[in-house]
């Protein structure tokens, strides 16, 4: 790491020895106050409570806004370009910034992170627990969930940026830490996991049948997070940077998501024995949310991704049209493949999963059409919203208000499921075919526009190419 240019640069930015000075004389401050406020008995506990939210606040509060505000910098100060032309790899990118942004906030850590080690060292109820020991458990998670909320601090400012010249905000750039970090106050997994380190007791938690314990579970979920940051920040820096990749991180983390949660309820009574059902049936809801939230976060850049996939197919270049491919499609058919396979051919969650991936498609090639009429409809998704509000709302509540709640299920097959029909409507042929005229039309209609803006486009091109 400390060969890595990005993070050189970012200590040169964000060190100064003042720094060490401040961060010290805070910290010193914040624990002073326990330590004159709460009776002598309890000064130890008071202290290392401090000291723990203290911890938890430099990690994942400050080290969120640095990380962020490292990306924002860049635009702002008219430096991004620099670092597209230069040699720095988006990997080498992301570790520097992450780590090396921080630095303040890594600061306060390491001194709230001692008075942690020391308290449980010393304080005699935890030290008959594990003292020491229990302290580093404390600290590590603190820090790892901390680097994990960071790296998701950044993805939120690049996701948010897009394909605009300047990024976001700092507000709106928060939004998605905070959502994260709200997920891992009120989760069980995680509240349970510090309960243990503190009373010492060891609540079983299987995972794939194994009792890991809640410790270990919020370790094993913590690396998940911090994975899928890492993993989708790489991402998100290589479409930054024009760095060329075949798309295969998206369908991966998706993928990851569903083996590990699929895991915690295969060790659930009512699915024990059902592990493989478990992980196609949580894959194909990761894949569907995944799909819809890709589809609508890129739509201003669809229309030229496909005209980038189809001026790589002309000239015999697949790999380069594989890699330009908006990412909806390759989820999409994770969904559809995963759904293919849970097992149970023929029963209510076979077919209520494959009508999913269906219903999705048809969505998909609707906002397909609307976003490669950029440039000529003032608003694209607003266009899209308010068609597929027609489509998948008003249509069904009209068509329950004329002949009843069995035609919604022909209307719209999955609103007719939602909203009570029986498994029967499923399998009858009427909903299918109705699913499958919708399907064809939205096909036509988002292949015909593609021949307008896409391939009408290239000839277009071509044609002055050669005048």
């Amino acid at each position: 790491m400390t060969r890595n240019p990005e993070f050189q640069r970012q200590i040169w930015l964000n060190w100064r020895p003042s720094v060490l000075v401040v961060s010290l004389g805070l910290c010193a401050l914040i624990l002073a106050l326990p330590l004159t406020m709460a009776s002598l008995d309890k000064r130890a506990a008071a202290l290392g409570m401090t000291a723990l939210i203290g911890l938890w606040a430099a990690a994942v509060f400050y080290g969120s806004m640095l990380a962020g505000r490292s990306l924002r910098e860049e635009a702002s100060e008219n430096t991004w370009d620099w670092q597209r032309l230069s040699a720095l790899t988006p990997w080498q990118m992301g570790w520097g910034k992450l780590l090396g942004a921080a630095v303040p906030a890594w600061l306060y850590a390491l001194w709230f992170a001692l008075v942690v080690l020391f308290v449980s060292a010393t304080w005699p109820e935890i030290s008959r627990l594990g003292g020491l020991r229990l302290g580093g458990h404390a600290v590590a998670l603190a820090l790892l969930w901390g680097l994990g909320v960071q790296a998701w601090a950044m993805n939120s400012v690049l996701v948010a940026w897009g394909q605009s010249a300047k990024p976001v905000d700092s507000r709106q750039a928060w939004l998605l830490p905070m959502l994260l970090l709200l997920v891992v106050v009120v989760n069980p997994v995680f509240v349970e996991a510090y309960k243990n380190i503190f009373d010492g007791s060891g609540t079983p938690f299987l995972w794939w049948h194994i009792d890991i314990g809640y410790l270990g579970a919020a370790y094993l979920y913590g690396a998940l997070l911090l994975a899928l940051g890492l993993l989708a920040l790489w991402r998100l820096l290589c479409t930054r940077l024009d760095v060329r990749t075949l798309p295969w991180a998206w369908p991966l983390g998706l993928a990851a998501c569903g083996f590990f949660m699929a895991g915690t309820v295969a060790g659930n009574a009512d699915w024990s024995g059902h592990g493989l059902k478990a992980f196609c049936g949580i894959t194909t809801l990761f894949a569907v949310a995944g799909t819809a939230l890709i589809a609508l976060l890129h739509m201003d850049g669809h229309l030229r991704g496909w005209r980038q996939v189809q001026w790589s197919a002309s000239r015999g270049r697949w790999r380069e049209a594989l890699q330009a491919l908006p990412l909806w499609p390759v989820s999409w058919l994770l969904a559809l493949a995963v759904s293919i396979l849970l097992p149970g051919n023929g029963d209510k969650d076979y077919f209520f999963f494959l009508l999913i991936c269906l219903h999705l498609l048809r969505d998909c090639l609707m906002l397909t059409g609307f976003a490669l009429l950029a440039g000529r409809l003032r608003s694209p998704m607003g266009v899209f919203l308010v068609a597929w509000a027609v489509v998948n709302i008003a249509l069904p509540l009209l068509a329950a208000g004329v002949a009843g709640g069995e035609s919604v299920a022909i209307v719209q097959p999955v609103a007719g499921v939602l909203l009570g029909g029986a498994a029967g409507f499923i399998r009858g042929a009427m909903p299918w075919v109705s699913l499958g005229v919708q399907l064809l039309v939205a096909a036509c209609w988002a292949g015909w526009v593609f021949r307008d803006r896409v391939l009408g486009f290239a000839r277009e091109n071509g044609a002055k190419s050669k005048t």
